[in-house]
């Protein structure tokens, strides 16, 4: 297993591009139910993450994360690109959005983000 594949292992410098994974809700919510895209970018704006340059694009099986360096934007910046699903919750949108900001650790963040969202959308 190379370094980019073991979570416990440091992330070399040198790579421009990594696919991180993160933690999997396995509730999921049928299609119709909210807009998912619609919701992270909510999230998004309530994380604020200072680091990183996100997008959110419609994927086709599992919340995925892929993110590498932003080479022009200067030291310690990032890019990243969210996969979300049709059947995703928010559950697992949210701890993956806050994971991505490095803040899915402090106290009731995920929780902050489910309830900001509720009455939005049914």
């Amino acid at each position: 297993m190379s370094g980019l594949d073991d979570p416990t292992k440091p992330r070399r410098a040198q790579s421009a591009w990594v696919r991180e994974e993160f933690r999997r809700m396995v509730r999921t919510e049928r299609p119709s139910n909210f807009d998912r895209i619609g919701f992270a970018m909510r999230a998004l704006h309530i994380l604020k993450p200072a680091h990183v340059t996100v997008a959110v694009y419609e994927g086709k099986h599992e919340v995925e994360v892929e993110r590498g360096r932003a080479w022009g934007r200067g030291p310690g910046k990032e890019w990243a690109m969210v996969a979300i699903p049709r059947h995703a919750s928010r559950e697992s949108i949210a701890i993956t959005l806050a994971q991505l900001a490095g803040v899915a650790d402090v106290p009731y963040v995920i929780e902050t983000l489910l309830l900001a969202d509720r009455g939005v959308e049914g």
